[in-house]
């Protein structure tokens, strides 16, 4: 299928690059100083199963890096290459769920079928080529997102069988990808809800209360799984967040709001992405209407507008603005993890829904007006040029620690943890100058690593101040 082809060459083009990518960041002690997956014994194996390391537990995502380690050492080009496999794959899975979802209310006639495959091609090449989406495939680290995709990914299509048949093996195996999305990465916990909607729309399979009730009792196995991973996850993240650490919940809660808009503002304009995100310096500033204000009126205006258009018989807009915002919801935030306020990589699945909102929107511009096709022609080309170049200048910024933490500090010079970081890799390549002049930034911005600045000046000859 030519179609299906292009996808796969243009995402590639995207990508090519991240074969000569080293490791970087937290890939040092998550994956190449993890003894688990370097080596394949009944030890390592029953830790990969049974332990959380470094606060997270993801078994099906370490048996993928030993996988790796075993074929390829340490590679860093191969392993790379991994996560741009399992990314055309999901590209190519995107592309069969909306061709299926399209067709559910549609007739069997070819220009329905051929205007869902069109759809479905758009919106899985927006998926597969937006700069937003590079930080899941250029950071092995992110294996977990690529693989949690995949997963549900198959799920949704499992389930989409599952809902035509009363076979037991076929209502079986949609809840065995769940559970393989679940030990990838806890964030599938929120599946379950989106089953629920897509019972509402497009399947109607929820048409009364009593068929809501039903229905959720169906998936009460779901919302188990669900249930026993959350508590999994809250334990471990709780000894990765001390209390000491942690935000209070008013910062928490604005953030969460604040991100709403925040992601979909850099999707809509994804010229600024950064591979860190820090808090603003003075936290009084999330107070402020400027900061929580653009995330409350996103959020009224879509589920109101969704709400509208809804009862006015227009569907999709509320069923993908309530899509995205269940799949964002355990990583909006709400609960703080880490230094960053936001990461890219939260989203690589929770913005699928605005990709077909996009391929949607452009496509009912198409049918509109024969006028209007060349035109619209023209901008989705011009736009999808737009994506695949940014995102080829995006992936270089992950090609090392220097280039990576060269563009957070471009992109937030006040940043004490973007400082501290680039001192580092400029200690790997021994520009110990260009070191010692960022850690003092970084101390100076209010890094409390003191330690690493002493040990910094220390080798440079400076005074230990």
């Amino acid at each position: 299928m030519p179609q299906f082809a292009l996808l796969l060459i243009l995402t590639g083009i995207a990508y090519s690059a991240v074969r000569d990518h080293y490791f970087v960041w937290d890939t040092i002690p998550f994956v190449l100083e993890n003894p688990w997956i370097h080596g394949w014994s009944f030890s390592n194996t029953l830790s990969i199963l049974t332990e959380a390391h470094r606060a997270n537990w993801h078994p099906l995502v370490l048996f993928s890096h030993a996988v790796d380690f075993s074929l390829f050492g340490q590679n860093s080009g191969a392993h790379h290459l991994m996560n741009l496999g399992y990314h055309l794959i999901n590209a190519s899975l995107v592309y069969l769920l909306i061709y299926r979802l399209l067709l559910v209310n549609q007739c069997n006639r070819a220009t329905g079928r051929r205007k869902a495959l069109w759809i479905a091609w758009l919106t899985a090449l927006i998926f597969a080529i937006h700069p937003q989406h590079v930080e899941s495939v250029a950071w092995v680290v992110e294996r977990k997102d690529v693989l949690y995709s995949l997963f549900t990914l198959l799920t949704l299509l499992a389930y989409l069988n599952s809902t035509q048949t009363e076979n037991w093996k076929s209502k079986l195996l949609p809840l065995v990808m769940f559970a393989l999305a679940l030990c990838a990465k806890p964030m599938a916990v929120t599946l379950p809800v989106i089953l629920l909607l897509l019972d509402f729309y497009p399947l109607r399979r929820i048409n009364s209360v009593r068929q809501f009730a039903w229905t959720c009792l169906n998936k009460a196995p779901y919302f188990l799984l669900s249930g026993a991973v959350v508590l999994i996850t809250l334990s471990t993240q709780s000894i990765a967040m001390p209390n000491e650490t942690r935000l209070p919940l008013w910062v928490s809660a604005l953030n969460a709001i604040n991100n709403t808009w925040f992601y979909v503002q850099h999707y809509i304009w994804p010229l600024e992405l950064s591979p860190f995100y820090p808090y603003p310096q003075n936290m009084t500033y999330l107070r402020s209407p400027d900061f929580w204000l653009p995330g409350t009126l996103f959020l009224g205006s879509i589920l109101i507008g969704g709400s509208v258009l809804f009862y006015r018989g227009y569907r999709w807009p509320m069923v993908l603005a309530l899509c995205y915002l269940v799949t964002l919801a355990p990583v909006s935030g709400l609960i703080h993890v880490g230094p960053a306020k936001a990461t890219d990589h939260y989203v690589y699945l929770a913005t699928l829904p605005i990709s077909l909102a996009t391929a949607l929107g452009l496509s009912w511009l198409w049918s509109f007006s024969r006028r209007l096709q060349v035109p619209v022609a023209a901008i989705t080309a011009c736009y999808l040029l737009g994506l695949l170049l940014v995102t080829q200048l995006q992936v270089s910024y992950w090609n090392n620690p220097l280039s990576l933490w060269t563009r957070v500090v471009t992109l937030y010079p006040n940043s004490a943890f973007g400082h501290r970081n680039l001192a580092a890799a400029y200690v790997q390549i021994d520009d110990w100058d260009m070191a010692l002049y960022h850690a003092e930034q970084s101390l100076l911005m209010g890094s409390p690593d003191r330690k690493f600045v002493e040990g910094v000046r220390k080798r440079v000859g400076g005074d230990a101040r």
